[in-house]
């Protein structure tokens, strides 16, 4: 079937068969055929419409954009050389055609491969190789050597008495000096197989934990100090270790070594659970504040993004957060670099500068207002502000509602009032956005209070640090005209209780609504935050996130009991 596309579409991509044995040695079965018609079918990387209305686990996984987010913010040279082994059909490989000057891509499976090709049909520095590994003679090194998902199928497909180790001896002979591996792979000891998650490569609850002894496969990962031995046995001087979350698969921010998450928010994280939940017997999102409490995150990480150089400085970026399932034109990357810099920009360039144009504008707007803000500026599509090692007013906040001081608390949230109130002039009441766009016809002015020239709705208690007795923010990246100010309070409260959601249990959402009189407009700020968040997601991948399953106490309790008998 992808021979017909193929020549229909005529990619520009060398397609090497030279070392191709004649057979797939591993397959997701025909749903691959189906994967690469939606390839074929669609532009590349504007796959989310076509994964609704086809989905499923493998075309999910196959075509999200989200895979990309494991690397679309790491550093590479722009004129490097990049080796990808074990391309699948292609989740990064566009990305690394982008983002470097030449890519090899290595594939072992001929139909797996001829998706990747057709997905990067318009990339002319990039040759696709079908074959094992160990079998192709290379004319050349390379700067960056990625194995996304490879490194654990070693004593499969590398015939010796230590496949791990030799296979990276023999890979880190293609390095150029100086050159970079990037290893993902999954935890053995991963938090989620802790709470019953089957092992993504054998189907079987708690494999790793038994030493792969009950599956009987030639397929291993591996813990935290154990990869890192390997590693260094293997001749790398220099590595250093990222923790992608969820998992490296579907990452959504990426923690490092030097860059620990510090609660248990975990910047909104959404595990998921593949093929399904039938065997899980704890939430695993429950479990993150005692073991980052007890420093043990590290250890149960459910996967780990390893950065590996003989001789050249690793872990430039400490943390990313990307901010993905939004439309194109929205999708940024905030990280932090070891030089005490935090940069923003566009996942996707040629569509997201405006975008990055104006955040700049917004923040200097909210400063000519008089509020203090962060220092930025503008260099080569970055917004680029300095590291500062203030706490941040959130934190501030939960460790007051942690000590029951709710006096404490409302003074915090009157500050931030205060300062929502004076970030803008204020208009008409009959300007008011509510009335403007038909949200509420009834038209009582009253109830609104303040109307906003300028509403910045990033006025939140995560967007400010609290320094020498004053609020310094930053992140304003969405502004809306003609809003009420405590549309922006309303807001930064929801947000913070979709993050901390114990927090009912001290003050409730509802009592601090009726204090700062929002209790009559509630449903209609319910509507416009629904409006306002429908203009920025993409709509398909939005619907998508029926592929995280909720894990909840009766399926636990479920699940334990098949246990007991």
């Amino acid at each position: 079937m992808y021979t017909e596309w193929i020549e229909k579409l005529n990619p520009k991509p060398e397609f090497n068969l030279t070392w191709y044995k004649n057979e797939d040695l591993y397959t997701d079965g025909d749903i691959e055929d189906l994967i690469i018609k939606l390839i074929a079918e669609n532009e590349p990387e504007n796959y989310s419409k076509a994964i609704r209305e086809n989905l499923c686990w493998a075309t999910y996984y196959h075509l999200t954009h989200l895979r990309k987010n494991l690397l679309n913010w790491y550093p590479f040279k722009k004129e490097g050389s990049l080796l990808e082994i074990g391309c699948g059909m292609g989740a990064a490989t566009n990305m690394f055609c982008e983002k470097c000057g030449s890519v090899t891509a290595v594939e072992l499976s001929k139909r797996r491969a001829a998706g990747a090709l057709l997905r990067c049909r318009e990339r002319e520095n990039l040759e696709i190789i079908v074959g094992n590994l160990n079998d192709i003679q290379f004319d050349k090194k390379f700067d960056y050597i990625t194995l996304i998902g490879v490194l654990e199928y070693q004593g499969t497909y590398t015939d010796s008495a230590n496949p791990y180790l030799d296979f990276l001896i023999e890979i880190r002979k293609l390095l150029k000096p100086g050159g970079k591996l990037l290893i993902a792979i999954e935890n053995k000891y991963g938090l989620k197989y802790w709470c019953g998650a089957k092992e993504d490569h054998t189907g079987v609850p708690f494999e790793g934990m038994n030493q792969y002894a009950i599956s009987n496969r030639k397929v291993k990962t591996f813990a935290r100090k154990e990869l890192e031995d390997l590693v260094r046995e293997s001749g790398f001087g220099n590595v250093f270790f990222y923790y992608p979350m969820p998992d490296y698969k579907l990452p959504t921010v990426v923690y490092s070594q030097n860059s620990l998450p510090t609660d248990e928010n975990m910047q909104s994280l959404r595990p998921y659970y593949i093929p399904d939940t039938d065997t899980v017997i704890a939430n695993e999102k429950l479990i993150y504040k005692d073991i980052i409490e007890n420093n043990a995150f590290e250890f149960f990480a459910n996967s780990f993004l390893v950065e590996c150089s003989d001789d050249d400085e690793v872990g430039r970026i400490s943390f990313s957060r990307l901010s993905s399932e939004r439309q194109d034109k929205y999708q940024i990357a905030t990280v932090f670099t070891n030089e005490n810099t935090v940069e923003k920009f566009a996942l996707i360039p040629e569509k997201g500068e405006t975008h990055i144009a104006q955040i700049l504008k917004n923040h200097n707007a909210l400063e000519r207002e008089g509020k203090r803000t962060l220092a930025m500026k503008y260099d080569k599509g970055r917004l680029i502000s300095p590291y500062i090692s203030a706490p941040l007013l959130q934190d501030i906040a939960l460790d007051i509602c942690r000590k029951k001081d709710m006096a404490g608390f409302f003074r915090i949230i009157d500050r931030v009032w205060e300062e929502i109130l004076s970030s803008s002039s204020h208009i008409k009441a009959e300007d008011n956005i509510f009335f403007t766009t038909g949200i509420d016809e009834g038209r009582d002015m009253e109830k609104y209070g303040p109307i906003l020239r300028i509403g910045y709705l990033d006025m939140v208690l995560s967007n400010a640090f609290y320094s020498d007795g004053e609020l310094l923010w930053f992140d304003q990246e969405w502004i809306l005209e003609g809003v009420p100010a405590k549309f922006v309070l309303y807001r930064g409260i929801v947000e913070f209780y979709n993050a901390y959601p114990w927090m009912e249990s001290f003050i409730s959402v509802e009592m601090i609504a009726a204090r700062y009189g929002m209790l009559a407009v509630w449903e209609q700020f319910q509507i416009l935050a629904g409006t306002f968040l429908d203009m920025l997601s993409d709509e398909y991948h939005w619907g998508i996130r029926q592929m995280n399953i909720p894990i909840d106490r009766d399926m636990c309790a479920r699940n334990i009991q098949k246990l007991l008998g």
